[in-house]
């Protein structure tokens, strides 16, 4: 079977997107469009795409799966405008940092026949465009996914699987959940950098040498700050609350750190590094090694089930390698056959979905 992709936005992120897919021998054909005539046609240039189109339109109308990588603040109107011109049975997905007004907005105007799936790769780096794609970008990266209850199995699955095919892990969370957490691991690290790099700017007129001084660490934890603005000016409009909340708690903790720091507590804060280190040494590497395990979860055949068992499984963190559904031949049940690796993976999900009151069976391959 071939796949035909739509791509709407070439810069680092699409671009990268279209030679990871034009690697597989299945994808036959990624039409591309971006605002900058320029910027697609070095799509077409660079392998990224088989063909520059000249309108949206033209590069979703004959694609099996669509993919929108456009700012955080175009993304809405590109996915409504690319559901309207899309084929029946098409899916249509994002890459953008922030979900909830999107998922929204898609859930209310979506048409018929058309899926909806609310995406985010959590991969890229500070340089940008075109110039700077990668093929190799999402490879071990999580690629986050937002299905809501509009969504079926088989559609989940074709995208769930086609991302895993260009290395990614892909885990399935609520959008309004996904936001809260991007906050956290996503938002407020890039505003502390951009914090501390004006700091030290700032510090730098008063010391000409203090940036020529900067170490590792300081590079390191700066690293972000060089990204583009204007990109993250649309992602604290979208995500300005759940911003907003995350920032004052860091603020509180920051200045709780300056009164340790003044009354010499050296115990607080020892424990307090020894308690960032351990964190530290325990976040999760890329991959997660194991047999591959297959659970089947009998499920009813009613809206929002789908959404509910594959936002479970990503709240621990697990990664769904592949999904199925099988529907009885008597009607209204089905059930998911879900591929998980690791043993300990598979309990885990088994455990979580039981206490929603699934009927969770592991089955020996």
């Amino acid at each position: 079977m071939t796949v035909k992709i739509g791509l709407l936005g070439t810069g680092l992120i699409g671009g990268s997107i279209g030679l990871a897919l034009r690697a597989l021998p299945d994808v036959t054909d990624v039409f591309a469009y971006d605002l900058d005539p320029e910027v697609r046609d070095q799509a077409v240039r660079r392998g990224a795409a088989t063909r520059a189109a000249n309108t949206p339109a033209d590069a979703v109308s004959e694609a099996d799966v669509v993919f929108i990588a456009a700012p955080v603040g175009a993304i809405a109107q590109l996915a409504l405008d690319a559901a309207a011109a899309a084929k029946q049975g098409a899916i249509i997905t994002d890459v953008g940092s922030t979900k909830s007004r999107l998922v929204i907005e898609m859930e209310k105007s979506i048409p018929d026949g058309v899926t909806f799936i609310g995406g985010h790769p959590m991969a890229g780096t500070e340089d940008e465009g075109i110039e700077a794609a990668d093929a190799a970008l999402f490879e071990g990266c999580w690629w986050i996914l937002t299905p809501t209850g509009r969504v079926d199995a088989a559609s989940f699955g074709a995208l769930n699987t086609l991302l895993g095919r260009l290395g990614a892990r892909v885990m399935a969370l609520d959008a309004e959940r996904h936001d809260d957490l991007m906050a956290i691991v996503s938002h407020l690290p890039h505003l502390t950098a951009a914090t501390l790099m004006n700091l030290a700017a700032d510090r730098g007129k008063e010391h000409a040498g203090l940036l020529s001084l900067a170490a590792g660490g300081f590079r390191d934890v700066t690293r972000v700050a060089a990204s583009n603005p204007d990109i993250w000016l649309d992602i604290c409009e979208e995500n300005r609350d759940a911003i907003a909340s995350v920032l004052d708690e860091f603020s509180r903790r920051v200045l709780e750190l300056g009164e340790l720091v003044r009354s010499r507590d050296r115990d607080e804060l020892r424990k307090r590094f020894l308690k960032a280190r351990t964190a530290r040494r325990n976040l999760p590497g890329k991959r997660v090694s194991g047999e591959v395990i297959e659970l089947h979860v009998p499920v009813p055949d009613r809206p929002g089930v789908l959404a509910e068992v594959t936002t479970t499984v990503g709240e621990l963190g697990v990664n769904i390698e592949d999904l199925q559904i099988a529907h009885a031949e008597e009607g209204g049940r089905g059930t998911l056959r879900l591929l998980v690796a690791g043993s300990d993976a598979a309990e885990r999900v088994r455990a979580a979905l039981s206490t929603r009151g699934y009927d969770v069976k592991q089955i020996s391959l």
